[in-house]
Formats: C-alpha cells, sequence, structure tokens
C-alpha cells in the first residue's frame, strides 16, 4: 500500500524508467549477433535469445518483482496523462521496430546459420515484432492523433498486419464478448482452433469494414481512400527492403517472422477474452460492456514490457485512455501469471483447460 505523498513520488518515477524498458527488445537481435561474434553463445543459441528473454527470463522475474495494484489518483493521471515522454517512448518503438527488422533480415542472409539457428532467428525477431510492432501500435491506433494512427499504421505495416488498425477498432470494442466477435475466444475453445479463425477471418473482415465505410461515401473499394491499400503498399515497400537487404531469403525472413508476430498477437486476444461473454438482453442487444468480459494480469514486470496491456479490462471500458494512466481493476476476472507465462501455457492445450476453465466458470458465474 502507497500511502504519503513522497511513496507515491517515487513510485511513480519508478514507474515511469520503468517503461523505458521495452525499448530494450527490439536491440534483442543485435545483441544477439554480437555475443555469437564474440564468441560467448554458439551459432545455434545466440538466434534464440529473444525466445529465451521473452518467454523464460521474463516469465521468472514476473515471480521475483511481483504484482502492480496501485492506481494513479485523479489528479496524478491528469499529470501522466499531459507528460509527453509517454507518447514519445511510442513514437520511438517506430525507428526501433524497422531497425530491428532491417538488421533481421540481412543477418538471416549473412549470418551463416543452421537450420535450427534460422528457426530461433525467426522465432526471436518475431517475438520482438509481436512485443514492439504490434503492441505498440494497438496503443496507438486508439489515439486521436494523426501522427499516432501514422505510427501504428506504419508498425502494422511492419508486421503485414494493418488490417488490424481496421478489424480491431470497428470490429473487436463493438462486439467484444458476442458471437460476432471471433477475437473472444469461447469457453473450451482449444488455442489452434481458435487462430484458425482468427488468421482465416481477420484479414477479410478488416476489408469488408473498410468497404461498408467507403460505400457510405458512395465510394467504390478499390479507391485511393481506402487507407488498407495505402497500408499493404507499404507492406510491400519493406518486404522489398527485405529483398534489397537478402533477397528472396529476405522476403522469406520478413514474411515468415510477420507470422510469428500475427501469432502471438492472436494468442493474446486469445487469452484476454478466453470463455467470457456478454449477456443478450430481452430486446436483442447485448449488455454493455464491462469488467467482467476482459481477464486482468497485474504482473509488474510484464506491464511495463506492453505498457499496461495487461490492464485489460480498463483499457475496454475507456479505450482511449493512455497506458500510462490505465487501472488495475480488481474486480475483473484476474489471471494466473503475465502474459508471457500464459501464451506458453495456451500453447498445451489440456494445461490450459486445466488452469483457466475452473477461473473461467467462476467469472461466468460472477457475471449471472
Amino acid at each position: 500500500m502507497i500511502a504519503t505523498s513522497v511513496d507515491r513520488t517515487r513510485y511513480f518515477a519508478w514507474k515511469r524508467f520503468g517503461f523505458l524498458l521495452p525499448l530494450m527488445l527490439p536491440a534483442l537481435p543485435a545483441e544477439a549477433w554480437w555475443l555469437a561474434h564474440r564468441g560467448w553463445l554458439s551459432a545455434d543459441a545466440a538466434p534464440w535469445l529473444g525466445v529465451v528473454m521473452i518467454f523464460a527470463v521474463l516469465p521468472l522475474l514476473d515471480l521475483v518483482v511481483g504484482s502492480d495494484t496501485v492506481n494513479p489518483a485523479d489528479d496524478e493521471s491528469l499529470a501522466l496523462a499531459r507528460d509527453p515522454y509517454y507518447r514519445a517512448l511510442l513514437l520511438l518503438c517506430v525507428p526501433a521496430q524497422l531497425a530491428s527488422l532491417a538488421f533481421g533480415a540481412w543477418a538471416f542472409v549473412h549470418w551463416e546459420l543452421s537450420p535450427l539457428g534460422q528457426g530461433g532467428w525467426i522465432l526471436s525477431v518475431g517475438s520482438v515484432t509481436g512485443s514492439i510492432a504490434i503492441n505498440v501500435a494497438h496503443e496507438l491506433i486508439h489515439k486521436y492523433s494523426r501522427v499516432d494512427q501514422w505510427a501504428g499504421g506504419i508498425l502494422l505495416s511492419s508486421a503485414a498486419y494493418p488490417g488490424f488498425k481496421i478489424e480491431h477498432i470497428r470490429g473487436h470494442h463493438v462486439d467484444i464478448g458476442t458471437p460476432k466477435d471471433n477475437t473472444t475466444a469461447r469457453f473450451g475453445q482449444p488455442l489452434y482452433a481458435y487462430l484458425a479463425v482468427a488468421f482465416g477471418t481477420n484479414y477479410v473482415k478488416a476489408w469488408r469494414f473498410e468497404r461498408k465505410r467507403l460505400a457510405a461515401l458512395g465510394l467504390p473499394a478499390w479507391h485511393w481512400r481506402n487507407e488498407l491499400l495505402w497500408w499493404y503498399a507499404l507492406t510491400a515497400v519493406i518486404a522489398a527492403a527485405c529483398y534489397a537487404l537478402g533477397g528472396v531469403a529476405g522476403v522469406v525472413f520478413f514474411v515468415a517472422q510477420a507470422i510469428v508476430g500475427i501469432g502471438l498477437l492472436e494468442t493474446v486476444n486469445y487469452i484476454e477474452h478466453y470463455g467470457l461473454e456478454r449477456k443478450r438482453l430481452p430486446d436483442g442487444r447485448y449488455e454493455p460492456v464491462g469488467v467482467l468480459h476482459s481477464w486482468d494480469s497485474s504482473s509488474r514486470l510484464t506491464n511495463f514490457y506492453l505498457f499496461q496491456l495487461q490492464r485489460h479490462a480498463d483499457h475496454h471500458k475507456y479505450a482511449r485512455r493512455p497506458y500510462q494512466i490505465l487501472r488495475h481493476t480488481r474486480e475483473a476476472p484476474q489471471l494466473p501469471a503475465g502474459y508471457s507465462a500464459m501464451i506458453l501455457l495456451a500453447l498445451a492445450p489440456p494445461l490450459w483447460f486445466r488452469v483457466m476453465n475452473p477461473r473461467a466458470e467462476a467469472a461466468r458465474r460472477r457475471a449471472g
């Protein structure tokens, strides 16, 4: 419990510093290459550094560092929301992600890697893409600023997933917890069945939403005002840059790491709403979105690395609330661990069901 003004000042100062940690992630590929060329790690082991750090070291450190359930007071929230520092961190992720991706494509071709090393390299760089490009873009596309919207689009284009910019806002945030939303995982649905649906429909849904918007303006889908055309053109430019850096292998790397990044995003989506539903009202509409329709996690370190994405119930209640003032929601269903650990659990459906089904059943009973 943080009570005194001095304690709270120190707490938010440390938290300000903690949000620098995500900027370490895009440096992981370069660090892996450096460690290998210094002879400190083998060419088979070094490419796996990103995977090890994100999915082994981070969950263990979460256990050590513990949780963070402190929420800013109203006056603190106002000051934090106005502080340009927090927005600058998000925008810095754009050049950091592009540099990491460019280096990844170059190293994939010019670093003599075995198939084991190549697999680790794709998974590591793809994990950075999922953590930085897509996660930061998620924060940015919820903002009104045109600069933030463009930055979010650039990041999503680097992951070959710009449709998320449209489907997430116009689809998921509207239909969360209903049968219309394929991003809400059903109770008892295995991760792999969920991913098959997500990969198969989200691109199409984004196009339909944009086509509907343009039709309301009296314009055809294939019009220059279709923003998807611009963002996918940027994806093609990034793929061409990877070709310039490494030929066909560079493009293969770009596509493969994007699949990993998208897979991580959709796995997180699976975790965030698993088994939670909105009740249908007598008039046919669904109850308003509430704190019982998203899973929260208070793991401190992962919340730093993901810009507090794990305070997800508050995000769905106030979608445009900046990450630095998102609230821990005590009433929301609570995950037993941070996202990194939960992703690993979700990869093993029997273990996932054993851990999460009782919690989901309890949350559903609470929701009535």
